[in-house]
């Protein structure tokens, strides 16, 4: 598969409006990324993350103005986003307001252009008819549409430009083959941002205080975490996870967390204890075996 050449059509967990007065302070004090400055037109990336600083859910930040403020995100539920960011509003004049979902496209850089649509300035957003296009992570772009007849319209000229539609599991084998964890699945609400080496693409370690930002920092500057996404492959049927894995000595050493079928065999993402578990290992749950590869942040290369 080349991801050069093809997209991924979903549609978003989350999609709301955060809105008034305080609404740029206050998402600055819980997002992780600096959202600064508040202008038109800027997108970023970041998580949203609980008092112990792990993972609640990702997002992509788009700001209209420093009263208004858009939050898309791909597979974290917008109800529990919202229900997070209330739970810290106290003073604030800020209003949270539900959108329709709509639909989204994922795709490259290259296959943008192929479609005949211009680049966005890296973490800026443009509007598109009928949608919005931005920039997300690694390098890859994100288009956003309300209505059924702008999908359909953004989809036919895709496809006439030559790219083809990717199923979830040929998305997730891109995926981590070009090193891209997925939150909630592989980072979630028990794992530290480090021990997915979020803090690249999704932490600021300037902008000042936010939600979970000492634990953050204090990874960040003491050392490396004790637990690490590392791609895994097995052979046979695919593993359907959540699912602990256990060493030869029958000790857990980490969990399963994503797993796709591919010609010889399935590729997946597990989270292991690097004390225990490193690339060669050798790990089994009942009848699944699999090898430990790579850590997921070097992805495949050629492979």
């Amino acid at each position: 598969m080349d991801a050069s050449k093809s997209f991924y059509e979903y549609t978003p967990a989350a999609h709301f409006l955060v809105s008034d007065e305080d609404a740029a302070d206050f998402l600055q004090s819980q997002f992780t990324n600096d959202l600064r400055p508040f202008e038109a037109g800027r997108s970023t990336y970041g998580l949203w993350l609980d008092v112990k600083g792990k993972v609640i859910a990702d997002s992509v930040v788009l700001c209209e103005g420093d009263e208004r403020f858009r939050v898309l995100s791909e597979r974290c539920a917008g109800e529990r986003i919202i229900a997070h960011l209330q739970r810290h509003i106290i003073a604030d004049d800020v209003e949270i307001e539900h959108c329709a979902s709509g639909y989204a496209f994922e795709l490259s850089g290259t296959g943008l252009q192929a479609a005949g649509w211009s680049l966005p300035r890296p973490q800026n957003y443009v509007r598109i008819d009928g949608g919005l296009l931005f920039s997300g992570r690694n390098g890859l772009y994100h288009m956003q549409f309300d209505s059924t007849e702008s999908r359909g319209v953004v989809w036919d000229r895709l496809v006439a430009a030559g790219l083809t539609a990717l199923t979830e599991g040929e998305r997730g084998l891109c995926r981590i083959a070009a090193g891209i964890p997925q939150v909630p699945e592989e980072i979630g609400a028990s794992d530290l941002p480090g021990e997915g080496e979020l803090e690249h693409e999704a932490i600021s370690f300037t902008k000042g205080c936010y939600l979970g930002q000492e634990v953050v920092a204090r990874m960040h500057n003491v050392g490396r975490p004790q637990r690490r996404l590392f791609i895994v492959q097995g052979e046979g049927r695919v593993p359907r996870p959540p699912m602990a894995l256990y060493d030869s000595h029958a000790k857990q050493v980490g969990d399963l967390r994503s797993a796709y079928p591919r010609a010889e065999g399935w590729l997946g993402v597990a989270i292991l204890k690097t004390r225990f578990a490193d690339a060669g290992s050798e790990l089994h749950n009942g009848a699944f075996l699999m090898n430990v590869m790579n850590p997921l942040s070097e992805g495949l290369g050629n492979d």
